[in-house]
């Protein structure tokens, strides 16, 4: 007797199971955009029509292609080899719920940091951390899985039951599924055009879903001329990452009182300036800035907050870390310190050896003034020059408002040291002793420090030693004193702020600083790059990029491969840096 076997009915089978197969990953992919839209209500939602528009189709479009995908990879293939229309309901409802629960999860990774769920994020999550503030919140969200299970469970019975019924209607699902290609064509379309044109409304959602990766065509574009060539990346220079978040700076309305005397106040800001490996020639040259230094407060232990004089710089004049850098200059946001010297009348005297040249001036800080658009690289003397005509301007007005300088010291020369040490100590000399002998120094708060340190160009960008920058103060009526407490650049603001324009609104709404003369209790120094959050503690230095992932450096700037990062340090890093970014 030969036995036939009925090949027509398995591939029968096998086409029930791909159908029903179909409709199951329909019904999820509704399942997960209902879920997913959670993330239009936690990031900022956008100002502009085209905006929401974009926000509302990615969301459809990106969903709809992430559900198909693991439907494709996980689910398709097998019903061609296993023919048992239960086991392939039981593993597609288990996939089902455990990718929705891991969507869930990521959903309040995004609502605490505004980063997705990785590795390193789960690492964190799930360590055995004694101040875990989250498993309460983990066990909340894991009564879920059972709800989401019943629920995938009843429809992939039903759905079974009823295959050959949906099936007589599969051209209603057509539209549908048009519906979800388009919105996924076009959101990549639209962001083409989004990030060739610098419409901020859009790009800046890039990071608002998860393994979301829009579309860019710049060298395409470029190529064929629908773009010059080269303005992509001069918007960058002038306007910041595309990229980058919206912030709310300030979080609230800056108060003052009336200050009956108010003081003067002049910064010196000197760039590629060192603190630790200057030579006994170096500072022997410098006689008149080390006398001055005795004679004020001193602080040895003052950390510039990057080894970048432009990212140091806002830092100083913005007190917050460089991680806001892109969303300040996106935005063209003026410093709150800057705005309140105008509204208190203070007059402002700008100078730069190179005219404030970089963007960080031209676009944010100093956007509300005019500056002009090419100006010739100037000594430190010639720059001090500038300052002592713009004083004596000053001096003569009748009935004088107080006011405010800046004074830039940038020198672009190689070969640094004790030449370019006697210049500075001269050029700085010329300044102060103009105020000692008008007897203006009584009256003025002077704040001489460094964006960075020269030595820092072939160093890890967070070395220790490299951030570590002079820091002197010279406050009327203060005496003389050494402070050997850890303080940054982001301290300055909130400092000048509190004790010379009286503000009452608290610093956190503005600083992510501390009074440099009040005591206070953190454990760490903030620091970091455009992409990177840096803590300095006492002991160590942690660095998270943007993603969520960490290393951890000893104070030989050594890799620590086996310190692992606990949830509440994590948090509290992570909480502070994202204090500022815009949410729903």
């Amino acid at each position: 007797m030969v036995k036939l076997k009925n090949n027509s009915l398995h591939d029968d089978r096998a086409s029930q199971i791909v159908s029903w197969g179909h409709w199951f990953a329909l019904f999820n992919i509704f399942f997960v955009i209902i879920v997913g839209s959670r993330y239009l209500f936690i990031a900022d939602w956008p100002q502009t029509l085209l905006g929401r528009v974009y926000a509302i189709i990615s969301c459809i479009g990106h969903f709809s292609f992430l559900t198909f995908i693991v439907y494709l990879v996980l689910l398709f293939p097998l019903s061609f080899f296993l023919h048992s229309p239960k086991w392939q309901r039981i593993i597609a409802v288990i996939i089902a719920t455990i990718a929705i629960t891991i969507l869930l999860i990521d959903i309040e990774v995004f609502t605490k940091f505004r980063m997705h769920l990785n590795f390193s994020i789960w690492e964190i999550l799930t360590s055995h951390d004694e101040n875990n503030i989250f498993s309460v919140e983990w066990q909340k969200l894991f009564i879920f899985v059972p709800l989401i299970l019943l629920l995938e469970t009843v429809f992939a019975i039903w759905s079974w039951r009823k295959l050959r019924s949906l099936s007589k209607r599969h051209r209603y699902a057509r539209p549908v599924v048009i519906t979800f290609v388009l919105c996924f064509v076009l959101s990549h379309l639209i962001h083409i055009w989004a990030d060739a044109n610098f419409y901020r409304p859009i790009t800046m959602q890039r990071s608002s879903l998860p393994l979301s990766y829009p579309l860019t065509a710049r060298h395409f574009l470029e190529r064929y001329g629908f773009i010059e060539k080269g303005n992509y990346e001069s918007r960058i220079r002038q306007e910041g990452n595309p990229f980058a978040i919206a912030i709310e700076y300030p979080l609230d309305k800056i108060s003052y009182n009336p200050v009956k005397a108010p003081y003067n106040i002049l910064m010196i800001v000197v760039d590629d300036w060192q603190v630790n490996n200057q030579s006994s020639d170096e500072r022997n040259a410098m006689p008149k800035l080390t006398t001055f230094a005795e004679q004020h407060s001193q602080f040895n232990n003052h950390y510039s907050a990057s080894t970048q004089p432009f990212l140091g710089e806002f830092s100083l004049f913005y007190g917050l870390d460089p991680n806001y850098y892109d969303s300040i200059l996106a935005g063209h946001k003026s410093s709150v310190f800057i705005d309140t010297l105008a509204k208190q009348r203070y007059n402002l005297g700008l100078f730069s050896s190179d005219g404030f040249d970089h963007p960080l001036y031209r676009y944010a800080l100093l956007s509300n003034f005019s500056v002009p658009d090419k100006v010739q690289n100037k000594s430190y003397l010639a720059t001090s020059d500038l300052w002592l005509a713009w004083y004596k301007e000053q001096s003569q007005l009748e009935n004088p408002n107080p006011w405010f300088s800046i004074i830039q010291y940038k020198d672009n020369r190689q070969d640094h040291g004790v030449t370019q040490a006697k210049e500075l100590d001269k050029a700085i000399a010329k300044v102060l002793d103009t105020l000692q002998n008008s007897g203006e120094m009584d009256n003025t708060v002077i704040v001489i420090t460094a964006g960075n340190t020269e030595s820092s160009q072939n160093q890890s960008q967070f070395n220790r030693e490299m951030l570590r920058v002079p820091l002197v103060i010279a406050w009327p009526h203060r005496a003389a004193e050494v402070i050997t407490t850890p303080t940054s650049h982001v301290d300055i603001v909130p400092t000048l702020m509190a004790d010379v324009l009286n503000v009452t609104t608290n610093s956190k709404q503005y600083s992510q600083g501390e009074n440099l003369f009040s005591p206070n209790s953190r454990k760490w120094l903030i620091a970091g790059s455009e992409k990177d959050i840096a803590a300095l503690y006492e002991d160590k230095t942690i660095l998270i990029d943007n993603t969520g992932h960490y290393q951890v450096y000893d104070l030989a700037n050594q890799l620590q491969q086996n310190e692992k990062l606990g949830l509440s340090t994590f948090l509290q890093l992570v909480t502070e840096n994202r204090r500022f970014m815009v949410t729903n």
